[in-house]
């Protein structure tokens, strides 16, 4: 059937970019046709300490989609939660040529402005003192040999802290790895990466 027309369908012999139905997306989702569709590639836990995961199948999606829930200390202490990337399939994680900048703001409403040139990862948010920190992630270009890999995210802490930005590993080159870094104290979190399906067409 053509998609995307409301009442007596044409007879088309082209794809058309018209109004989608309830039941058309329904549909198209059903069939994994849609566009931004997300497609879970690995879910990890953590339940003790643990430096950082590895995700050494990223699909061949053009956009990846990051979640990091739960995300909380052993026994209190500032963390950072960073991503890095691989070119070698995860044999080892690049540490240099990240550029990142954030927004950050504490309980009670004071802002920070956090950024670097010359980063050693993407610093995505952090948890202190036993609370939890939800943060996710959104990774563009990581397939793609003569495009810079980029990141945009946010994050919220129990307690109301939240953050905010964007990072670039400023290297075009293939990436087909990615190191979520949790620091030593990380002992809580559920760590999901996803594939956004792109828009279907004819």
């Amino acid at each position: 059937m053509p998609y995307g027309y409301l009442g007596t369908a044409p007879n088309q012999i082209k794809s058309n970019s018209g109004v989608f139905s309830v039941s058309d997306i329904n549909e198209l989702e059903a069939k994994g046709h849609f566009g931004g569709s997300l497609e879970l590639i690995q879910s990890q836990t953590i339940s003790s300490a643990t430096a950082s995961i590895n995700f050494t199948n990223l699909g061949n999606y053009d956009v990846h989609f990051l979640t990091i829930l739960g995300y909380e200390t052993d026994g209190g202490g500032a963390e950072f939660v960073r991503v890095r990337f691989s070119n070698d399939g995860g044999s080892s994680y690049e540490n240099s040529n990240y550029q990142v900048a954030q927004q950050v703001c504490a309980t009670g409403g004071t802002f920070t402005e956090v950024r670097s040139t010359s980063d050693t990862a993407i610093e995505l948010a952090y948890t202190s003192n036993t609370e939890q920190s939800n943060n996710y992630v959104y990774l563009y270009n990581l397939n793609n040999s003569s495009k810079y890999s980029f990141a945009t995210f946010q994050g919220m802490k129990q307690g109301a802290d939240m953050s905010f930005g964007g990072g670039v590993y400023a290297v075009a080159e293939t990436i087909n790895a990615l190191q979520v870094i949790t620091g030593s104290a990380c002992d809580v979190a559920v760590i999901k990466l996803y594939g956004v399906k792109q828009i279907w067409v004819t």
